[in-house]
């Protein structure tokens, strides 16, 4: 059981790093790197980085309760598609971006515009996509025995007859 809680957390913690990075890449994309000079390009790629580690930390900080509640239901029901920690992942970050919205001042730019809402769509669908590489595809595994617990052919995506022989 302590594998499984360690596994989940890494696997949070490099799903945050990834929304972060994504996130970063928004705002200085590949493209603006590569016509750049080398020197100039290694200190916008070391400010690319750095950003994507503060916003590794604010998502981090902000979906924590919503996360906890996701990966609860994952290993609870012996989850293991991509999609469901993909879309739980995307929804996380619409409730971010409404955070951001509704915190905003009156008067002041707005957050509201596709490509900030790209941005975090995309940033949480690359973290669930690496959450689920990371511990989503085991979710559930019983480590005692070696092996997985018998799941339901809805739970990991396969056929009746696929599901049947699975652990």
């Amino acid at each position: 059981m302590l594998g499984r809680l360690l596994a989940t957390l890494l696997s949070f913690i490099l799903a945050c790093l990834g929304a972060g990075l994504t996130t970063a890449l928004f705002a200085t994309t590949p493209a603006e790197l590569v016509g750049l000079p080398a020197d100039v390009a290694s200190d916008r790629i070391v400010r690319l980085i750095e950003t994507g580690v503060f916003a590794a930390v604010q998502s981090f900080v902000f979906s924590v309760p919503f996360a906890v509640a996701a990966i609860a239901v994952g290993e609870w029901q012996r989850i293991r598609v991509w999609t469901y920690y993909a879309g739980a992942a995307v929804l996380i970050a619409l409730v971010g971006f409404l955070a951001h919205w509704s915190g905003e001042m009156p008067g002041q730019p707005t957050i509201v515009n596709n490509y900030a809402l790209s941005a975090f769509i995309t940033a949480g669908f690359v973290a669930g996509l690496v959450y689920w590489v990371g511990a989503g595809r085991s979710a559930g595994r019983d480590e005692r025995r070696g092996a997985g617990v018998p799941t339901s052919p809805a739970t990991t995506g396969g056929t009746p007859a696929e599901g049947a022989g699975k652990a």
